[in-house]
């Protein structure tokens, strides 16, 4: 009898999920300052995040509360002189999760990057800082990095990734 309300329960919230679903780029545009970034994006637990995100020289602050982002392909990309500062997200189906190029820095704690071509593709002469943050299952590389960057990893759980958990390149 518990299995079969639990499973009951389960089967009610699936449609709630897909309600509830709404798009990164939507969660950006409804964000305002604060915390010192030019935007700060605070996500919603029980909400799906779809779609990726560009930015381009601004400062970046995502607390995700344990949120999902579904990039379905797509990747957060930053550019530029941008930051971004993202905690506790689940980052999944990108082509990269996370992929920095120009002088990006990049400080990523709590997250949870699952499924993607690469999980973390930092082209960049920028910092990147990732802590307590897991990576997994992505079809090429778990974390890619270019030889000019500074890469700073703590505590990072990186497995099954087909090409490797971790890779630098010089570039051309």
């Amino acid at each position: 009898m518990k299995k079969l309300l639990l499973l009951i329960l389960f089967l009610l919230s699936i449609p709630a999920q897909i309600l509830l679903a709404t798009s990164l780029q939507e969660a950006y545009l409804n964000s305002n300052p604060g915390l010192g970034y030019d935007r700060l994006i605070i996500l919603q637990r029980d909400v799906v995040y779809t779609g990726g995100l560009n930015i381009t020289n601004e400062s970046i602050g995502i607390k995700g509360r344990g949120a999902i982002i579904n990039l379905s392909g797509s990747s957060i990309y930053i550019s530029g002189n941008s930051m971004i500062e993202l905690d506790a997200c689940g980052i999944i189906n990108g082509s990269n999760g996370i992929h920095a190029t120009g002088n990006a820095k990049v400080f990523l704690t709590q997250c949870t990057f699952y499924n993607n071509q690469n999980g973390i593709m930092f082209d960049s002469d920028g910092i990147i800082e990732v802590i307590n943050t897991i990576i997994s299952f992505s079809s090429q590389y778990g974390l890619a990095c270019n030889e000019n960057s500074t890469c700073i990893l703590s505590y990072i759980d990186s497995y099954q990734n087909t090409e490797g958990d971790y890779m630098e390149w010089c570039p051309g």
